[in-house]
């Protein structure tokens, strides 16, 4: 990117506002939008924006600030449809798919915050969405050391699962009163569509969120030494974004106002402008600088900050600590420590050998996951499963040294691998390309298959039909690996996986384990596709 806006050496702490799930998600409400609509619903006789205008005579003059304004009106309005929502729902006027007065009464679960769960459970995606921008963003979570959200809905969650991504998720203040390891973590402060009692937005709501809401603040400053902060989805006059900015002021040291704008950034919307229109402000009441940025090309700001490279993902290092964690501390627990490959005891000889200037290899992790010779059904596990524990280089060398009429998948594998960085000599590539040219065809797999002319001739067009065939275990693997190209993907994923590698891993039938390797290979080809030689 030829012009960079920011300087960033490390991940950021993300906010996420409405604005964002507003700017990609169908029918996504304001919290002005979210209360009209139930209004509605309670008081349709009344027209919302009166009663609103009733509460802000009230307080206009007790409140100058104009978001603690409109706050105060939102919430009161809140309060308010909360009461006559319930109150509907328990005279039955008002009706709610699994939720019943018994419920209500044993749970002790508001109708109103209930019925906001529902209407924020299915987020579905614009027609004129930018998939561009929506895959920059996706990146940009991935990347984000914690997430702190204070939307209800699921968007953040679906879009880090879909890259495999489970971040440790604390619901309201939970996970700012535990020792947390601090990393890839999304906070959703202010509730969560799982759990109705947990959603924040009434008078009440708010008081108890206040109260706490420095512990957000306190758990934040320990990651901002080194870590920025990114505001996305909200506006210069949101009250979320002061308090929290208000609270940051009041226990970060007195610095030189370019340090700080360099790690609080304001991304705000700005309609039609592609340029990013940046520019520190100093807010003189909340005695604290940020950096505003203004722009309507959220990818070319989202890509930049992306492109920030610690080594390991926040993801990653949030695995590896709870890999170690659980082996160390908990397996210590246990009294387990000789199973382990370094004990606490190792621990002080090899920081001892470290100081007498030798040369370590150390690993640390269960015996499981530490490969040194893999074996075929490691190997299989590994890539079916799409587990990831082994690496790129030790698979190629297994594919590689494995001998060549061995069917064994491995598409994947070449298509994700930087041959420049694994250097191999040219004896090796050779032998590898040997093998893509041997096994790397789908229809190769496909024609070597050898049925009876009635079979050949046949069309199977699912799994179940050919199970239904009651062939042998042999024939059925071979129909198969010739009809793979007509089955649905879904069941030939479910098959392969409950079914068949099962069986593989307990078969002692070698003519049998040579067929179900063939079955692999054609799985893997035609889920992710031909291979190509090697340069």
């Amino acid at each position: 990117m030829p012009n960079r806006n920011f300087e960033f050496k490390n991940y950021p702490i993300v906010f996420i506002g409405s604005g964002i799930s507003k700017r990609y998600l169908q029918s996504y409400p304001t919290w002005e939008e979210l209360l009209c609509e139930y209004w509605q619903k309670t008081n349709p006789e009344i027209d919302f924006y009166n009663y609103l205008l009733s509460i802000k005579e009230i307080h206009k003059a007790s409140i100058n600030d104009a978001s603690d304004l409109d706050h105060k009106i939102y919430t009161e309005a809140a309060s308010r449809i909360e009461a006559d929502f319930n109150r509907l729902f328990t005279s039955n006027v008002i009706k709610l798919e699994g939720l019943d007065a018994k419920r209500v009464f044993n749970e002790n679960i508001s109708p109103f915050k209930f019925s906001i769960c529902q209407r924020f459970s299915n987020p579905t995606l614009k027609h004129d969405v930018d998939i561009d921008e929506l895959n920059s963003f996706k990146l940009l979570l991935k990347k984000a050391k914690m997430i702190i959200t204070t939307n209800y809905d699921a968007f953040i969650e679906q879009l880090l699962l879909e890259q495999g991504i489970s971040p440790k998720l604390y619901i309201g203040n939970n996970g700012f009163f535990e020792d947390t390891i601090g990393w890839s973590e999304l906070y959703k402060i202010h509730g969560d569509i799982k759990d109705p009692s947990s959603i924040i937005i009434s008078t009440e709501d708010y008081e108890k969120y206040d109260s706490k809401a420095i512990l957000i603040s306190a758990k934040i400053l320990s990651n901002m030494i080194k870590n920025p902060i990114l505001f996305i989805g909200y506006s210069l006059t949101d009250r979320n974004v002061k308090k929290l900015l208000s609270d940051f002021s009041s226990q970060l040291p007195k610095e030189d106002g370019r340090k700080s704008a360099e790690r609080i950034i304001l991304l705000q919307h700005k309609q039609n402008e592609k340029n990013a229109i940046t520019k520190q402000v100093t807010d003189q009441q909340l005695q604290v600088t940020y950096t505003s940025v203004e722009t309507d090309n959220y990818k070319e700001i989202y890509d930049e900050i992306s492109s920030v490279n610690e080594g390991l993902s926040p993801y990653d290092v949030l695995r590896y600590q709870r890999a170690i964690k659980t082996l160390i501390v908990n397996e210590g627990e246990k009294g387990n420590l000789d199973t382990l490959l370094v004990t606490p005891s190792d621990l002080d000889k090899l920081e001892e050998s470290v100081k007498q200037g030798k040369n370590l290899v150390v690993a640390l992790g269960d015996k499981k996951y530490v490969f040194t010779q893999i074996k075929e059904l490691n190997y299989l596990e590994d890539y079916l499963f799409e587990k990831n524990e082994i690496s790129n280089r030790l698979a190629v060398e297994f594919i590689i040294d494995s001998t060549n009429t061995l069917r064994i998948p491995f598409s994947k594998i070449i298509a994700s691998c930087n041959f420049k960085d694994l250097n191999l000599k040219q004896k090796l590539l050779a032998r590898l390309n040997q093998r893509i040219e041997r096994h790397g065809k789908l229809d190769n797999i496909i024609n070597s298959v050898i049925l009876d002319k009635v079979n050949t001739a046949k069309n199977f067009t699912s799994i179940k039909e050919v199970k239904t065939s009651a062939f042998s275990k042999q024939k059925e693997l071979l129909v198969i690996v010739k009809n793979i190209k007509n089955f649905n993907r879904e069941e030939i994923d479910k098959y392969v996986k409950s079914e068949a590698f099962i069986q593989f891993k307990n078969c002692e039938n070698d003519n049998l384990k040579t067929d179900y390797r063939k079955l692999f290979l054609a799985y893997d080809l035609i889920i992710n596709g031909d291979i190509k030689k090697v340069v």
